[in-house]
């Protein structure tokens, strides 16, 4: 008997550098639909637009996945909406009171939803142990 998991575990290196995409999410979410409404691209808009168009439509998925609204809030603060991390701080710290452990916890909690499912979608991790993000 063993126990089969949902979602494949999350390690350290993969929880890093899906904080490193979340922070280009931003500005990668922003180009990403200027480059598909465009008639023509050059050779580097359309390299760009297939190397960043699936990792947006994937992101913009798992964050559909977050089930709890207060993550899910605090989440779209910092990395959706791409806030510093002092600002989400100050923002929900007030509004709910809110330790700042408390806050770390659900910013965490939502990297991983995202993570894991970047994970399944192949995007981040491969089998061979080496990371891997396209």
């Amino acid at each position: 008997m063993y126990q089969m998991e949902f979602y494949e575990s999350i390690t350290k290196d993969e929880r890093n550098e899906v904080k490193l995409l979340l922070k280009r999410y931003p500005k990668l979410s922003r180009i990403v639909p200027e480059l598909r409404s465009r008639p023509q691209l050059t050779p580097k808009q359309q390299q760009r637009l297939d190397e960043w168009g699936p990792l947006v439509d994937e992101i913009n998925v798992a964050f559909g996945l977050i089930i709890d609204d207060e993550v899910k809030q605090i989440f779209e603060h910092r990395y959706m909406n791409g806030m510093k991390y002092s600002s989400t701080i100050d923002r929900f710290w007030d509004r709910h009171r809110r330790s700042e452990k408390t806050i770390d916890r659900r910013i965490a909690l939502g990297v991983d939803t995202i993570a894991e499912h970047l994970k399944l979608c192949g995007i981040i991790g491969k089998s061979d142990g080496k990371l891997t993000v396209i």
